[in-house]
């Protein structure tokens, strides 16, 4: 059974899942692999949750999004364990998690407990035994499976079987194990062992999403809202951006008359513009003075994946150049494609405005904050060279509520 109507609820998860498993120009794909094997395994086990446990899978790491580096570094360096704000991750996933429509607290709850361990060795409450939520304990030991594999590459399953259970001891209820070893034994090692076979079998993932139930009416606006305030969060000083920048674009879209359809568009678009820069490194974001070149190389990457993820969503396709092409420049000075005038569609033309004034009249460690009539005259100075003269005539209107 595929997502159906819901399909581009569906989508955007794995958007964002896949997002967060990028570190610069690399893609992990630990969520995936913990999203198929702890999913297969729910099947066996936990058949009435299994889609609940594929998408806590996918967001299982989501709390860590602000560290310095990926969560699978950290823990296979051994940092993990004394590290605060690793041991906060599962808690600050599971309140993103229970946010999200369709999702809630019974995958919120997998999320928080996924690094708990059935001998109380884990973290970040310690429970013990029964007390774990059972779909977390598959997260926890399809997370396990991946770092050990991670470490043993290109071996067969009965040697990465033979290091795991070493790795995990107790921790994990042996019956579990048992049921790993037969998905495993029974083909799904050779799917996901891989990088191609991996990326095949999330390929035919995709196409038949696992569906979810929704008790709420507009689940999309509100995870797309959701996913604005975790785009924001990954800067320290941008709180609201995404909000302000889609407000700010409705205001010049109704100033230039363009209708409620248009309108939506642009809310969407501006919600999400940001969306790529969930990969870019926090140490970059928030650097207070100059980018080397390598950085700002890391950067400019940014709108293209905004662009890349918006069109892996079936229902926001259409406005994906939209969100993704906001720092291309009126005068084709611009970035990633360089693109000039009228070959920058209007509504992109529109976020640029929006999101430059909120630059400027927002906190910014590289600039001073200025106000809002300051914010206007330098949209002047730009009018015909970052900006279109249509949408700066217009900007006045952003003075007014």
């Amino acid at each position: 059974m595929g997502c159906g109507a819901e399909r581009t609820f569906c989508e955007l998860i794995v958007a964002l899942s896949n997002i967060l498993d990028v570190e610069e120009n690399t893609k992990l794909y630990h969520a995936w692999r913990v999203a198929l094997v702890a999913g297969e395994m729910a099947r066996k086990v936990l058949p009435e949750q299994a889609n609940l446990v594929f998408y806590a899978g996918l967001l299982h790491d989501i709390g860590g999004m602000g560290l310095d580096d990926h969560l699978v570094h950290i823990i296979l360096k051994g940092d993990g364990v004394k590290n605060p704000e690793v041991r906060a991750h599962p808690q600050k996933g599971a309140d993103i998690v229970a946010a999200i429509p369709g999702l809630g607290e019974e995958a919120a709850t997998m999320v928080r407990q996924h690094h708990e361990r059935y001998d109380g060795s884990g973290y970040p409450a310690g429970l013990k035994g029964k007390a774990i939520d059972p779909g977390a304990l598959l997260l926890g030991l399809a997370d396990e499976f991946d770092l050990v594999l991670r470490v043993l590459p290109g071996r067969p399953w009965s040697t990465v079987k033979e290091t795991l259970q070493r790795r995990i001891g107790g921790a994990i209820p042996a019956e579990l194990v048992t049921v790993l070893d037969k998905v495993m034994s029974g083909g799904l090692f050779d799917e996901v062992a891989t990088l191609p076979a991996l990326e095949l079998k999330m390929f035919h993932t995709i196409l038949n999403l696992p569906p979810v139930n929704f008790n709420i009416n507009e689940p999309m606006m509100i995870t797309i809202n959701l996913f604005a305030q975790i785009i924001d969060a990954k800067h320290t000083y941008t709180a609201g951006h995404s909000r302000r920048v889609a407000s700010y674009a409705m205001k010049l879209g109704r100033c230039l008359g363009m209708d409620d359809e248009g309108i939506q568009r642009l809310e969407i678009a501006g919600l999400l513009h940001d969306f790529g820069k969930i990969a870019v490194p926090r140490a970059i974001l928030d650097k207070p003075g100059r980018l080397d070149e390598r950085e700002w190389e890391i950067v400019q990457q940014h709108p293209g994946r905004t662009i890349e993820l918006l069109n892996g969503v079936t229902g926001l396709k259409s406005l994906a150049r939209d969100a993704g092409l906001h720092h291309e420049r009126y005068d084709g000075k611009g970035y990633p494609y360089g693109l000039k005038g009228t070959e920058i569609p209007l509504g992109a033309r529109i976020i640029a405005v929006a999101d430059a004034f909120d630059a400027m009249t927002s906190r910014r460690p590289y600039q001073p904050t200025r106000t809002f009539e300051e914010a206007l005259a330098m949209l002047a100075k730009g009018s015909g060279i970052q900006f279109d003269p249509a949408v700066v005539a217009v900007a006045d209107c952003l003075l007014h509520n």
